[in-house]
């Protein structure tokens, strides 16, 4: 038996045979004869034909489980396999070279993958993946004529894959596959997103997965640890197969939520727990857990799933539907937080270090009129609403909250002349993820009405350590002293200002975290709903007075190891 460690990409525990994609032998075979153009031509086309008709099929399946965002992933799947320019580049590769048809989808599609991988642009790089996940599709198909050695188990089974696509993830006799782990993939990849709403859970970052498993083998998949379990024991292998029933009672589509289950410490203290989302399936996951209202709603999924940018009616639309589902709770849009060139699709300007240039804020202000398009979006879907925010995101200085704050005045004012209803006031807010904002958390607050701590963010910038680089994984989990001073900080600059403090991340749900969060002041919180319930069970576990000794140990804490110490010593079962 053997533990291997990898990078979280959806959260859950599954067990299972492993089927081996992507791993398969690509080298060159030899040309073609004249007289087999004509055949590979037609299995190329055959190919093509199936790969639409699964995507369709897929798409339609997964309609009532999928939000609309989400759903025009497989659209832009579909633009491709209909795009003649793909389509006959192809061709002429198995008329003019003689290359199989195999070969000649792996030729054109690598080039591509290079072009969009060369450029510095989130948008692109997605795009890239999405490509990538519609040559799979067609060179699975292709490989049906000439099928390798293991063919998919009949039944549930957990995927190993060289890369994390769309493609792979969906298998149309077995609905879904029931874990996935892949060699690489990142947090922000369509496939990604999609295994998160879908709740399959999914594991990246582990090397040399042909070295490690074989078709066949059978795993246990920690997601949620990071962990995959190779050749495990019979008591390792019981006790995961309990901790999967358990993982799926757990998830809203089987086990509605306790409506008396009380956001609150064991004392009594109340604490807000907000869900953060990205789509209108996420949403409505918020109000099926009986969370609080939204915290943070992720605005880019319609910016980066549709071929153009979303008009303001689209906008306006969409983010209407989100506020009326939830039913007067409070809601907060954070503005699109993605590269500056992201949203110059037509000449992106270069950036050395895209996650220190022109993001967020800085990207927005760039581009006002994509900025202001989303604001008036906003007003005019909370004409009839209340408890409707504006989120900031990236802010570094009193500045940029001042331009944005001026934006939405005028935007207003804009929307009441020309006689189209919109919101009379909007909530705005700075979300904290530089250090220099944290270090002016109090002058930002006075700008603000309230503010959102990134949490994730802000230690990876902190600790200098990207969190989906595996190569620096121990540096970003480290507990840092100064991760909790600074936290600490915030918290106190907070109550001097009487400004809400919303804290936001996956590292504001860990249970180990949650009573020195609790312990320093931190009374609101935006998770992802299926971290509800962890994070109930540690409130109910601590009073307030204990996770304010808690929260004291760690702060006096002078080192790493000691930090630590505490953590270990804690009563989260």
């Amino acid at each position: 038996m053997s533990r291997v460690r990898g990078e979280c990409v959806a959260p859950g525990i599954a067990v299972g045979q492993v089927y081996m994609q992507g791993f398969a032998s690509e080298g060159a075979g030899p040309r073609i004869a004249a007289d087999e153009v004509e055949t590979e031509l037609n299995r190329l086309h055959n190919a093509f034909e199936q790969s639409r008709a699964q995507t369709e099929e897929i798409k339609q399946k997964q309609r009532d489980s999928l939000g609309e965002a989400e759903l025009r992933i497989f659209d832009a799947h579909l633009a491709y396999l209909g795009d003649a320019m793909f389509v006959t580049e192809i061709e002429s590769q198995v008329i003019e070279e003689r290359l199989s048809a195999r070969e000649a989808v792996q030729l054109v599609f690598a080039k591509y993958d290079r072009i969009f991988q060369l450029v510095e642009s989130d948008l692109l790089r997605r795009r890239a993946s999405d490509l990538r996940d519609v040559a799979t599709r067609l060179l699975r198909n292709l490989e049906k004529d000439n099928p390798r050695g293991s063919a998919a188990p009949s039944g549930p089974y957990i995927l190993a894959a060289h890369k994390l696509t769309t493609a792979d993830m969906f298998n149309l006799e077995n609905e879904r596959v029931e874990g996935i782990v892949a060699e690489e993939g990142g947090m922000s990849s369509h496939a990604a997103i999609l295994a998160r709403g879908m709740g399959i859970p999914t594991l990246t970052g582990i090397r040399d997965l042909p070295k490690l498993l074989r078709d066949g083998d059978l795993v246990v998949l920690d997601a949620t640890e990071g962990e995959l379990i190779t050749d495990p024991s019979d008591t390792v292998l019981a006790e995961a197969t309990t901790s999967v029933q358990r993982w799926r009672d757990s998830k809203p589509t089987e086990t509605p939520p306790d409506e008396s289950a009380r956001h609150q410490t064991r004392d009594g203290t109340a604490v807000h727990i907000y869900g953060s989302c990205g789509s209108a399936g996420e949403a409505d996951l918020v109000r099926t857990f009986g969370m609080e209202g939204i915290g943070v709603f992720r605005t880019e999924l319609q910016f980066l799933s549709d071929a153009g940018e979303p008009s303001e009616d689209q906008l306006a639309d969409s983010y209407a539907k989100v506020i009326a589902a939830q039913n007067g709770q409070p809601i907060a849009f954070r503005l699109l937080d993605v590269a500056a060139a992201t949203l110059q699709v037509e000449a992106p300007r270069h950036e050395r270090n895209p996650a220190m240039g022109r993001r967020g804020v800085r990207g927005l202000l760039a581009r006002q009129e994509t900025m202001r398009m989303q604001l008036r979006a906003i007003l005019r879907a909370a004409a009839d609403a209340k408890n409707v925010g504006v989120l900031v995101p990236f802010v570094t200085s009193i500045a940029d909250m001042q331009r944005v704050k001026a934006a939405v005045v005028e935007e207003r004012v804009g929307l009441m002349k020309a006689k189209v209803k919109c919101a009379a006031d909007v909530a705005i807010a700075p979300i904290i993820e530089v250090p220099a904002a944290a270090m002016s958390l109090g002058a930002l607050l006075n700008e603000s009405d309230f503010a959102v701590v990134a949490v994730d963010d802000l230690q990876a910038h902190l600790l200098a350590a990207d969190r989906d680089n595996v190569d620096v994984r121990s540096y970003y989990e480290m507990v840092h002293p100064a991760v909790f001073e600074i936290l600490s900080r915030m918290c106190k600059d907070a109550e001097r200002k009487k400004k809400p403090l919303v804290l936001f991340g996956e590292s504001a749900a860990e249970p180990e975290r949650v009573p020195f969060y609790v312990g320093v002041g931190y009374r609101r919180f935006s998770v992802a709903p299926v971290r509800l319930r962890g994070m109930l069970k540690v409130l109910a576990r601590y009073s307030a007075d204990e996770c304010r000794r808690i929260a004291a140990r760690m702060l006096e804490a002078p080192r790493t190891l000691d930090v630590q110490k505490v953590l270990v010593n804690l009563d989260l079962d």
